[in-house]
């Protein structure tokens, strides 16, 4: 196996290497390729840039030449016939011309002349303004701007080296000439950032020939152009952000090419691509560079040569992974199959062993368990549910306990899980027994039920217990309320005599006031400790419950004593929109008796109780109510321990009170799976809130009557003592 091992690495590198060697022969090939794309792109561009500057620039020397012959002929020149001549070129969209104007020659004698006669021909404010002592100036007369800056007149051109050699070409060929690149005099005072090279088109202006053939030379029209202006109109769409173009024109110092205009694009890169080609403008030959980056243009780079080289790379290891698989693939097959016959035998065995494990904890299980799959067929039960059935099952009518189970796996079948629901069966010839069964559906991983698990406690002795304790309690409530009700009778009695005057009445009061107060302070501690057993034990005979009519009529059991007593401070009670819960009615009354009444009993001295009750949106099937007050409140620190039996806080220690009132509020709440919490009411006070269940198909409060918003937020609202009428409608 080693030689045949060693032989495929052999034949695997070699095809991996040729397949290398491929890949980066096709890939240099691809590059190439797309490098002459690129070149001939750029050949293409700047053939078209040179032919779309040449036909611009010719656009421009024909307008010159349709306003010189308007000009020439046998009328005179006059400003209006310049206007008249220069009016259709607002329409043409001269991009880069920035005026256009007609010049003269003057001798130095005939300035003031020149200056008369064109006044005379509808220019009068012009004023010529020789500049130097040239032998012969020429003046700008009559000019229109395109560029929206003011029309100046009355300039001497003699000084401006680049512009006159453009008159004197074209004087003496009596063609359109184009000068040689400069500033315009308007912007050389432009700040620097703005200043562009300009050049001027000059055409001659001859009158008619006379006799002999002479014509009379009567000036030029020129034509002001910047160049970046008219390179930008003529080539930013040709260049599409691909190309950088230049525009040299001749007569530099030095034999330099001056660059009268200069295109840019925005592509980052080094150009190594660049082209040059002649234009012609008027009587002169430009000079047009168009550079780029290669992998710019169209076609001129693309991912080809990489994906070339990587796939062809990938092929060749593909080819030497076949190669190797192919040489190799017998032994390392029966290595593999001998591997997985291991690894099935290993997991076997393992779950055998875990299955043995579960089966005997399932079934050293007191609880009674059954499972079955998804057709209801029994898959496992445990030796507590069969010896448990063979127990209470004889022949003849009467319920059998598999079948209460069969009842319960039917509906966590249907994904309805069973939580501790109590069931009553009654076999034949045998005595009542009470189950507590559980069920719940079984899913796989991806959440598909596969089966159903129910188990099942025989709760016959606890609740044959919880009866002999309740019954025990009604006994000993019984037997200690009737010697109470003894003393409280005799305290009667001797307090009637006291009033008769039998006695001395100083030495006896007192004495009875304490029976009294301790028989009180026992009456209470037995009524709460029976509600205390009652809450945690008595079963739960849930039904709808309108809180909305609970609460009236706790609050007017509470308040009907100080309604009776016309000097007693009446307490301020407001409730708001109640819900419908589905709860113990008894226990709900007791729950809200002992939260009311601490409300009205921790009050400051003096201070009658301010109340309010309200409830907050339903959520998941809840209802939260609020009981807000402005009473003593309980301390921080004192909180988490105000559901605990027997506890009181310092600050109510001057307060008559058990210890349990909160606390069996507590079990209440907890029979009815909710929640209760207690904090401080922002601005004094103390703040109750619990849930319970809501009822069924009863719509519960989404928002808080506006009445009580604030109160819900802990601020209650300003208090109105409640007078008798005020409760009776409360209630």
């Amino acid at each position: 196996m080693t030689k045949q091992i060693r032989t495929a690495g052999i034949l695997a590198a070699l095809v991996a290497v040729a397949g290398l060697v491929m890949s980066a022969g096709v890939a240099t090939l691809v590059a190439g390729e797309q490098r002459d794309a690129a070149r001939q792109q750029l050949d293409r561009r700047a053939s078209l840039a040179a032919a779309a500057v040449t036909a611009e620039a010719g656009r421009y020397v024909d307008t010159l030449r349709m306003v010189a012959a308007d000009l020439g002929g046998p009328e005179t020149p006059t400003a209006a016939r310049f206007a008249q001549a220069v009016q259709p070129l607002d329409d043409m969209r001269l991009a880069g011309a920035a005026s256009i104007g007609f010049l003269v020659p003057t001798s130095d004698r005939q300035v003031a002349a020149t200056q008369a006669r064109w006044r005379a021909r509808g220019v009068p404010q012009l004023t010529l303004r020789p500049d130097g002592t040239a032998p012969e100036h020429v003046f700008s007369v009559v000019s229109r701007r395109f560029d929206g800056r003011p029309v100046t007149t009355g300039t001497d051109f003699a000084q401006a080296a680049a512009p006159v050699q453009a008159l004197d070409r074209s004087r003496r060929t009596g063609r359109v000439a184009v000068s040689d690149a400069y500033q315009l005099l308007s912007d050389r005072r432009l700040p620097a950032a703005q200043q562009q090279l300009s050049f001027a088109l000059t055409a001659p202006v001859y009158g008619t020939a006379d006799r002999a053939g002479h014509r009379e030379f009567r000036g030029w029209v020129v034509m002001a152009m910047r160049g970046q202006d008219f390179m930008g109109a003529t080539l930013a769409r040709l260049s599409q952000n691909l190309i950088d173009v230049t525009l040299h024109a001749p007569g530099g110092a030095g034999g330099a090419r001056p660059t009268v205009a200069a295109l840019t694009a925005g592509t980052p890169g080094h150009r190594d691509l660049s082209r040059s080609t002649d234009v012609t403008v008027a009587d002169r030959t430009w000079s047009l560079q168009v550079t780029s980056v290669a992998k710019r243009l169209p076609g001129g780079a693309t991912r080809l040569p990489l994906l070339v080289t990587v796939v062809g790379t990938l092929l060749g290891l593909l080819s030497a992974g076949l190669v190797w698989v192919l040489a190799t693939g017998r032994a390392r097959a029966r290595e593999r199959v001998r591997a997985a016959t291991a690894r099935l035998s290993a997991a076997r065995d393992e779950l055998v062993g875990q299955k043995t494990y579960l089966m005997q904890v399932l079934d050293n299980l007191d609880t009674a368990v059954i499972t079955c799959d998804t057709t209801g067929a029994i898959v496992h039960a445990n030796h507590a549910l069969i010896d448990w059935t063979r127990a209470n099952t004889r022949p003849g009518p009467g319920g059998a306990p598999a079948d209460d189970l069969d009842r319960a796996l039917a509906r966590a079948l249907f994904g309805n899980s069973v939580r501790g629901e109590e069931m009553t069966i009654e076999p034949a010839g045998r005595p009542r027994r009470n189950l507590l069964v559980d069920a719940r559906p079984l899913h796989d991983h991806t959440g598909r039920i596969i089966g159903a698990v129910c188990s099942a406690s025989d709760i016959t002795v606890l609740r044959e217990r919880e009866a002999d304790l309740q019954a025990f309690a009604g006994v000993v409530a019984h037997d200690l309320k009737g010697p109470l009700g003894a003393v409280a009778g005799f305290a009667e009695i001797l307090d009637d005599h006291l009033d008769a005057g039998t006695t001395e009445p100083s030495q006896l009061r007192p004495a009875l006031d304490r029976i009294r107060s301790g028989m009180v302070r026992m009456r209470r501690l037995i009524d709460d400790l029976l509600a205390y057993a009652t809450a945690r034990d008595a079963q739960l005979h849930r039904e709808p419950v309108d809180l909305q009519v609970l609460v009236a009529e706790v609050v007017a059991e509470r308040t009907a004593a100080l309604q009776a007593d016309r000097g007693a401070q009446l307490p301020t009670i407001r409730t708001g929109p109640l819900p419908v819960v589905h709860a113990d009615p008894a226990m709900i009354r007791q729950l809200l008796d002992n939260l009311v009444g601490n409300a009205l009993k921790y009050t400051r001295p003096g201070q009658p109780a301010d109340i309010a009750i309200s409830s907050q949106p339903a959520v998941d099937g809840t209802a939260c109510i609020e009981i807000a007050d402005r009473g003593i409140g309980i301390p921080a620190a004192d909180q988490p321990h105000v559901f605990t039996s027997f506890h009181r806080s310092a600050s109510h220690r001057g307060y008559a009170g058990t210890g349990l009132g909160l606390s069996i509020c507590q079990r209440i709440i907890d029979r009815h799976d909710g929640t209760i919490g207690v904090s401080d009411n922002p601005g004094g006070g103390t703040r109750m809130r619990f849930t319970l269940p809501a009822g069924t198909g009863v719509t519960l409060p989404t928002t808080s009557h506006p009445a009580f918003t604030a109160a819900s937020q802990g601020r209650l609202l300003s208090p109105v003592t409640a007078a008798p009428s005020a409760l009776a409608t409360a209630a």
